[in-house]
């Protein structure tokens, strides 16, 4: 305790003296004594002797001031001179300076880096007023077995919502929608959203030029205007102001603009929604939603988003109870939608915050990198402090000569310290340099699904916090170094043997050091090896489908009729079924890994149905199958006589173990309606496929043979290229109808890319986070042990004069290596049992304690450490014992 108490004493001296003040008024006040003394000698009474005192010495204020100037003066004096001499010395020796500046600067950069991806992602606000006080309102049924933020309040019982509840400043209903946008003889499909007149007060977001929508102009006949987004004011209006005066054509209708958002207002963006629309990456167009009556009191289900803005003091907790109750007393006072007559008004109420639906998901990703990165800079640190250790141990004599003429430990702590600062603030100055490097190429890893990851730079916040970081990191790399190296005892130090016991304590010192760095290193390499096998195992899955076949998304507006969108289908399959390489067309109403299902209710002939057995339902054109390379396991695929008249179905694997347990289900009988007036015959049974995600069990799924979808994705099995493919299906596309454009094309391979696309992020990250701190550690081992071979090099010589070989100068210092490598991988291990827990939910396929990950790392430390202590093994045994005996 005495000892800490010594150290904080002296770090207290050396920030500031708390009792400056004090010691300037006692001092002061004893000048006046020893005056006032004076006076009563000559026989003054003590009370004038006070007075006379008080004249002699002048003004106490200016005289404090005098001396609180002449203190600052020192001090600057002092700070000048410490400057100057630790510039001097790092210049002395440039290549410890250059090393300790570039592996802070590593640590440093990576923190910046990642601190500005944490600051872009979660601490930055939204682009909404006070967005912690929005919310999104869901109705969850317990007999559908999908996820609570699936389904939105209809607009029915929305618009009654909206009528009672008090907890809600404002509510706003939307649907996403795509719009086919023509332009100077081109079409583009464009993301859009039909919003209800209160959409902009709720998120309290104003245009950057124009208005928002008036009240009228949320009524069928007034609905031809729209709000477009400010990149699309560039890109198609060149940012001109007189856009206000134009038209734009959408789905082959004039829309007036009327309103242009701020560059940061693209909501809703792919990622602000848990199931919204995948082929909608941001929203550049908003277009009045312009209900009829009749939609307004629907209670059947929709695709609308419903959000709210709380009250001021009303929390979540509270709204919830509120919304429940009003929800329950709905369900009890209106009758199932007639489309929804199957499914049971048990709607259920779910208030959940706006901001952690959009980052919710991300925040342990980003707490796994800050850890990761935290990890790197202790590393960093401790390699700078072990640098600046041996460093220290190389001036041992001249520190001691300096106390012995005088120099105080204080002082010579803060030289020391100073030094220290010097590497921090250079390695900041790089840091920043290699964060603004890493920033750049950062958007090369975006998977796409990380909200606002573009916007990561290096804004005031992060500039502040990266240089109050790198201060106090080179603080804490040079104190350890510091006060090991004023601890000078005089009467000791100047004698032979005094330099061997400090190195001693240094190489002590250094050795505790390069065990924690080990131990932080095996950390990382575990947690990076197991994202690796993670990341492995989920690119091995077995999909079911050929990731060669290219995928296209075509949706048709309200222009055509049902009739004629069955045509357009039909006429568009058959021709690029007639492009030279075509093999195979099929069409689907969900495609796969599109984050886009159909749920529907069956019964199964011969099975013991619940009331309610449910199953993923998509509606199929006859050689969707053989475009998608999906494997029949039994029965045939659809044929185009399927199409029409009595269309049965075909089953996954997974539906057949579920239902058909123990029998053939070729031949069954499935109906999908609850009066079980028809029911359809199974004729296949088709290989598992992978729809919602690749890390998901599949579920049991049938087709139907149709084309009539309204909303549907294309796959096209050719022997060409996809570019070429992709140019083909454009201009079938113009051929039928330049208004039509097609979007989304891609081949299934980039779908599965882009499912792993988070996935691979976070374990290329990690790794590289990993392999720094490796090469950290092995800089640090091998600093330690050159350091140690000079520090041993008489006794070197003295083994080999008396007979020892160069291989056992080598094994003694390979074996003095092991020791702390040993240990630091020992507790390594132990905090890797304990940290990998932390991993759980990144994980697939591969426990947190996977012997096989644990071993990897292992032999690669082993491995690498022997490679670190080589070379200085190597200098040993090169000594020359007469040079060695000589030395001093």
């Amino acid at each position: 305790m005495a000892h800490w108490r010594r150290i904080i004493a002296k770090l207290r001296s050396l920030v500031a003296n708390k009792h400056a003040e004090e010691d300037l008024a006692r001092e002061v006040a004893s000048h006046l004594t020893l005056l006032a003394d004076e006076f009563e000698r000559r026989g003054m009474s003590p009370e004038k002797a006070r007075l006379a005192a008080r004249r002699a010495y002048g003004d106490v204020e200016q005289a404090k001031q005098a001396h609180r100037d002449e203190r600052s003066l020192w001090w600057i004096e002092q700070t000048t001179q410490d400057l100057r001499y630790g510039l001097r010395t790092l210049s002395k020796s440039p290549g410890l300076s250059i090393t300790a500046v570039l592996t802070l600067a590593l640590g440093i950069g990576a923190c910046t880096a990642i601190f500005s991806l944490v600051n872009a992602v979660l601490i930055r606000s939204l682009p909404y007023g006070d967005p912690e006080r929005l919310v999104y309102l869901f109705s969850p049924n317990p007999s559908l077995k999908i996820p609570a933020e699936v389904i939105c309040p209809s607009y029915g019982d929305f618009y009654d919502l909206k009528l009672e509840a008090k907890s809600f400043e404002n509510m706003s209903n939307f649907e996403q929608a795509q719009f086919s946008v023509s332009q100077l003889g081109t079409t583009q499909s464009i993301g859009g959203a039909r919003v209800d007149g209160d959409f902009f007060s709720t998120l309290q977001s104003t245009p950057e030029i124009g208005r928002t929508f008036a009240q009228d102009e949320n009524q069928p006949a007034n609905a031809k205007v729209a709000i477009i987004s400010h990149a699309l004011w560039v890109s198609m209006f060149g940012a001109r102001p007189e856009v206000l005066n134009r038209s734009i054509q959408l789905d082959g209708a004039n829309y007036q603009i009327v309103g242009v958002m701020p560059p940061e207002f693209e909501y809703p963006f792919k990622f602000d929604l848990p199931y919204g629309d995948s082929h909608i990456a941001s929203t550049q167009i908003w277009v009045p939603l312009a209900l009829s009556s009749k939609a307004r009191a629907s209670r059947g289900l929709g695709n609308n988003v419903s959000f709210a803005r709380l009250r001021s003091g009303v929390s979540i907790h509270q709204a919830q109870a509120e919304m429940t109750g009003i929800m329950s007393r709905l369900d009890k006072e209106y009758a199932p939608d007639p489309r929804d007559a199957d499914i049971p008004r048990e709607w259920g109420a779910l208030v959940e915050s706006f901001t952690g639906i959009s980052i919710g998901p991300v925040r342990p990703l980003m707490r796994l990198l800050l850890a990761a990165v935290g990890l790197v800079l202790l590393i960093a640190c401790g390699n700078v402090a072990n640098l600046l250790l041996a460093r220290a141990a190389e001036r041992a004599r001249e520190l001691g000569v300096r106390a012995a003429l005088g120099a105080g430990r204080g002082r010579m702590v803060r030289q020391l310290l100073t030094e220290s600062m010097l590497i921090g603030i250079g390695g900041c100055t790089v840091g920043i340099v290699l964060a603004v490097l890493f920033l750049r190429l950062l958007p090369k890893f975006d998977p796409g699904n990380i909200p606002r990851l573009n916007e990561a730079s290096l804004d005031a916040r992060v500039l502040l916090i990266t240089i109050g970081g790198s201060l106090l990191t080179s603080l804490l790399a040079g104190l350890m170094p510091a006060i090991a190296a004023s601890r000078v005892e005089l009467t000791e130090f100047l004698k032979s043997h005094a330099m061997h016991g400090s190195s001693t304590r240094h190489s002590r010192l250094q050795s505790a050091l390069i065990v924690a760095q080990t131990a932080m290193v095996v950390v990382l390499l575990a947690g990076a090896g197991l994202l690796i096998r993670s990341y492995i195992n989920v690119e091995s899955v077995d999909t079911g489908f050929a990731r060669s076949a290219v995928t296209f998304h075509v949706s048709l507006d309200q222009r055509y009729k049902p009739q004629e969108q069955l045509d357009v289908y039909r006429e568009l399959m058959t021709k690029l079924e007639a492009l030279p390489g075509a093999q195979s067309v099929g069409g689907v109403s969900n495609l796969p890994l599109t984050n886009s299902e159909s749920i529907g209710f069956l019964w199964v002939e011969g099975f013991p149905n619940k009331e309610f057995q449910q199953s993923e339902g998509r509606s199929v054109t006859p050689h969707y199958f053989e475009a998608m390379e999906i494997p029949l396991i039994a029965g045939r695929y659809f044929t185009d006589a399927d199409s029409t008249g009595k269309r049965p179905t075909i089953i996954n694997q997974k539906f057949a173990a579920t239902y058909f347990p123990n029998r053939n289900p070729i031949g069954g009988h499935i109906s999908t309606d609850q009066n079980h007036a028809q029911w359809s015959t199974v004729v296949g049974v088709v290989a598992d496929v992978r729809h919602m995600s690749l890390e998901e069990e599949p579920q049991p799924q049938m087709y139907s043979a149709s084309y009539d979808f309204g909303d549907e994705s294309i796959a096209v099995r050719s022997t060409l290229p996809p570019a070429t493919v992709a140019n083909e299906i454009r201009a079938t596309l113009k051929s039928i109808d330049p208004n039509i454009a097609a979007t989304d094309i891609h081949t299934m391979g980039d779908l599965v890319s882009a499912a792993t696309a988070r996935r691979r992020f976070q374990t290329s990250l990690l790794t590289v986070f990993a392999g720094i701190a490796l090469i950290m550690a092995m800089v640090g081992l091998s600093g330690l042990m050159r350091f140690s071979v000079n520090q041993r090099t008489r006794e070197v010589g003295i083994r080999m004069a008396l007979g020892a070989a160069r291989r056992d100068v080598l094994l003694l210092i390979l074996r003095n290596a092991s020791v702390p490598v040993v240990c630091g991988l020992s507790l390594g291990l132990a905090c890797t049992w304990i940290a990998t827990r932390l991993l759980q939910s990144f994980l697939f396929g591969v426990g947190e304690h996977d012997p096989f990950t644990i071993v990897t790392v292992s032999a690669l430390l082993a491995v690498c450490g022997l490679l670190a202590a080589f070379v200085p093994a190597l200098t040993a045994a090169s000594i020359d014992p007469m040079e060695a005996l000589r030395t001093d």
